[in-house]
Parts: C-alpha cells; structure tokens; sequence
C-alpha cells in the first residue's frame, strides 16, 4: 500500500508520470512530500470485531460453566461487559472481562479440562487483541505483522498455562475440589501476569531498522 502526503495531491501524481523536469521547485518552508509503503493491513474495525467477538466467546464459556445457573438479566449485564472493550479499548475493561470470567469459573463447580484450556486461549488473545485496539481509532489500519509479532513467544506462554490448565483438569478428576481450584486460578494469574508484564521492546511495536 502506498500513501503520499503533502499539498500537491493529484498534481504530484501527473508529474510523477510527465517528469521530474516538469516539477516546479518547492516553495520556501513547504512541508516536504513523504511517501510511506506498509505491508497489508486490516482495517482496526475488524480487529475490535473480533475482539468483541472473543470476550463474548469467554463469558458464555463462563456462564455456562456448571453449578448455579446465572440469572438471564446478569448474563445480559455480563455479555454487556464483553462488548466494552471493543467499544472503549483504552478503558480497563479487558481486566474487568477476565474478572469476571475468572471469578465465575471460581464459583463454578469444575469444568472439563478442554473448556479451561479453551478460556485460557481466550483470555490470552482478549488480552493481545485489547493492546492492540487500545493503540487505534476507528479509521485506523493495522499491520497483519503487528498482530502476529512475537507469535512465537506467545505459543510459550500458551504452553505453559495449558499445562497448568490440563493439571487442573486432571485434579478436578480425582476429585480434589480445593486443588482444582488453586491449580486453575495459577493458570489464570500466570498468563495475565506474563500478557500484560511490559518487555523491553512491547511486541506491538516494530523491530529497529525493520
């Protein structure tokens, strides 16, 4: 994608094509033209669509988690609070998604080790995708390779807090209700702690001299 800025707009693009003799020399104090070339991008609407659509995936996984039956008009209130952070990404509404979740999967009786493994992922891309919508408006372009940076340190953490997570399950199995608990809270506490920790180089923003 190529976008050029300055004040000559459609006139510079003839002269690309007549000639750089044919160029007038630029005025004294002129902002000088820049082009800038990305590489593809989506628009930030689609990223905050599926950030909507990943919390709201998380909460149902949540509220639908067995035990006590959620009442429809919190559940309502609830699927609520998953849309916030693709309205107001810059407000601390991802944190409150996840507390949320978290806290109804605590008072839940134990779920199936694939349902805690798969509100771990969520809560894990919740996380990246609200970082990333935080940065943008609605008219905004995002990079595909800023939303796949470091991919490969995010499978390590996902290992790691999927194993947690599969111990939970295998805990809950035995019967040990206060373990499964523990074990799944430290699977939680872990990927929120190393998603949100600030690195040396934020993995949303671009390698030096790249």
């Amino acid at each position: 994608m190529r976008a050029r800025y300055g004040s000559e707009g459609l006139g510079a693009w003839v002269l690309d094509r007549v000639g750089t003799g044919a160029r007038a020399p630029r005025r004294r104090g002129e902002p000088p033209e820049v082009d800038v070339r990305t590489s593809r991008s989506v628009p930030s609407v689609t990223v905050r669509a599926a950030l909507a659509l990943v919390a709201v995936a998380a909460v149902v996984l949540a509220v639908t988690a067995p035990g006590s039956v959620v009442p429809p008009g919190v559940v309502a209130l609830l699927l609520g609070v998953a849309l916030a952070p693709a309205v107001v990404p810059r407000w601390p509404v991802a944190a409150l998604v996840v507390l949320v979740v978290g806290v109804r999967v605590w008072l839940a009786d134990p779920v199936s080790p694939l349902v805690l493994a798969t509100l771990v992922l969520l809560v894990h891309v919740l996380l990246r995708l609200a970082a990333v919508a935080a940065r943008t408006t609605w008219r905004t372009r995002v990079e595909v390779a800023v939303l796949t940076d470091d991919w490969r340190a995010a499978l390590a953490v996902q290992g790691g807090v999927q194993a947690l997570a599969l111990l939970a399950g295998a805990v809950a199995a035995a019967g040990d209700d206060g373990a499964w608990r523990l074990a799944g809270l430290a699977a939680v506490l872990g990927l929120s702690v190393l998603a949100l920790a600030r690195p040396a180089r934020p993995w949303w923003q671009g390698r030096p001299g790249a």
